[in-house]
């Protein structure tokens, strides 16, 4: 294949991410009154997790039952907290989990959250809040914090919806750059690939969300680059202080 060739599927490939996010954003804007968060269900999770070990998925399999047994929340992550009646909560409506899987509310105990999933999260709180308030009910929106890294325009790491599409988050971060390998991404968590570039291009293709991928916060999407593309960003980044420093010996040592 040529390079020219090369060059127009990865730019159809970064037109279609692109696509598919403008898309769904224009649907989430007309139904985003009605439209609740797509989050799995206990019930759901087991059942794949039985399907998964059936048809030897061992890896796919892990990530459920690992899932179902931890919950979804970690120390650090947040949730958006919101009181929809007359008492409000006090302070931000943004709550971090704090260390020990809990999380901290104002004039109340703590929640804990070892072993709840994101889908669990809005009937576990409300339960919790009503044992101290009355006429106020409460809606949670769990927040992931995931990395972005390798070729995009902008990595590091987002605060997002679970609910939201991989897709998403890859504009999120600004989307692939020109040394973007598009069909190359991967998903780690920490040295571990949890899903190998076939998987992801497929979760990609098919829309799927960062709660259907069984992610957690730290999990990395990492955008590999195209083996022997040029990436003058990092070029120009490493030629502007050897540039200054000859400058400098030029000054000193004519």
């Amino acid at each position: 294949m040529t390079m020219s060739s090369q060059h127009w599927l990865r730019t159809i490939a970064i037109a279609c991410i692109g696509v598919t996010v403008a898309s769904r954003s224009g649907h989430a804007q007309a139904t985003a009154v009605d439209a609740g968060p797509e989050l799995e269900s206990r019930s759901t999770l087991e059942a794949e997790a039985a399907k998964a070990e059936a048809q030897h998925r061992k890896s796919e399999a892990w990530l459920l039952r690992t899932r179902l047994q931890k919950g979804d929340f970690q120390d650090g992550d947040r949730i958006i907290v919101k009181l929809l009646g007359q008492i409000q909560l006090p302070g931000n409506d943004t709550v971090t989990v704090r260390a020990g899987k809990v999380l901290p509310l104002p004039q109340m105990a703590d929640l804990p959250l070892e072993g709840v999933l994101r889908s669990e999260l809005q009937p576990k709180l409300s339960s919790h809040i009503a044992k101290y308030l009355r006429d106020s009910t409460v809606r949670a929106t769990p927040l992931l914090r995931m990395a972005v890294l390798g070729q995009v325009r902008n990595p590091g790491y987002y605060y997002v919806q679970a609910d939201v599409l991989l897709n998403d988050v890859v504009m999120k971060a600004g989307g692939p750059i020109q040394t973007a390998d598009v069909g190359n991404m991967i998903i780690r968590r920490g040295t571990d690939i949890i899903w190998n570039a076939q998987d992801t291009r497929t979760a990609l293709a098919d829309g799927m969300s960062l709660d259907r991928l069984h992610l957690r916060a730290g999990d990395e999407l990492y955008v590999d680059d195209i083996k022997g593309s040029i990436d003058w960003t990092k070029i120009v980044q490493f030629a502007g202080p050897v540039l200054g420093l000859l400058v400098t010996w030029k000054r000193f040592f004519p």
